[in-house]
């Protein structure tokens, strides 16, 4: 999910102004690390619904996705993000902007909303090896570090093959998770920028993301994007 903010920004350009700025976004307490969650085994066919938020670019937008368990401890959650604009005359052109950005072709325009299929690929744990919320198609090797606790590193590939190695910290307190996300200094990361993303979430008794508000950057060029369940 960590594209969400070019999203909402490419939209942002073609409508500032038009909305408020959003309110802070409160993290509803879930599941803590003391939970075995090697154990669980999230339901398949089960919908869950989100807000989400941007402060660049202030869109109403919601996102669906419906659990399917593949088989092993393979899951899959598709869907779609909904993007209501304050104006339509300006829609195809805003559909063509977002399908050449996230190298999509099924973004469709209906009234004044935009519909973005989305999807990832998880384990049991929710953590994901492949998505295409908001963004082209990335993989995460072996997984990415959602849920866990202390230092994980992975790696993260575009279409393209182009790869960034990354380091997250993770601690929980009292069903809250925080992690902060930067380059791996251990690893070649040739040409790419060090930026800290700091994430504050929580899980239900599946795993699933409950809550998050992700932040990146640091003064001036602070940005914040939030998912809050339904």
């Amino acid at each position: 999910m960590k594209q969400l903010k070019a999203l909402f920004f490419l939209v942002g350009l073609t409508l500032a102004g038009c909305a408020a700025p959003q309110g802070p976004v409160s993290i509803r307490p879930g599941l803590g690390s003391e939970a075995d969650l090697d154990a669980i085994r999230p339901p398949s066919g089960a919908t869950y619904n989100f807000i989400l938020t941007n402060d660049a670019a202030p869109v109403p937008a919601t996102m669906s996705i419906t659990s399917r368990k593949r088989g092993g401890n393979r899951y899959t959650y598709t869907g779609q993000m909904v993007l209501t604009l304050p104006e339509a005359e300006n829609l195809e052109e805003i559909t063509a902007l977002i399908s050449e950005a996230l190298g999509k072709t099924t973004v469709r325009a209906r009234g004044n909303q935009l519909f973005i299929p989305v999807g990832l690929t998880t384990d049991n744990r929710f953590r994901s090896s492949r998505s295409n919320i908001t963004s082209d198609v990335t993989r995460y090797a072996p997984h990415d570090c959602f849920g866990v606790i202390g230092t994980c590193q992975y790696r993260a590939i575009d279409r393209l093959g182009h790869v960034a190695a990354l380091v997250t910290e993770t601690t929980e307190k009292d069903g809250v998770w925080r992690s902060k996300t930067k380059l791996d200094p251990t690893a070649k990361n040739l040409g790419l920028v060090n930026e800290t993303r700091r994430a504050i979430y929580s899980i239900d008794k599946n795993a699933v993301l409950i809550d998050m508000v992700v932040t990146r950057g640091s003064g001036a060029q602070r940005t914040r994007f939030a998912i809050r369940r339904k």
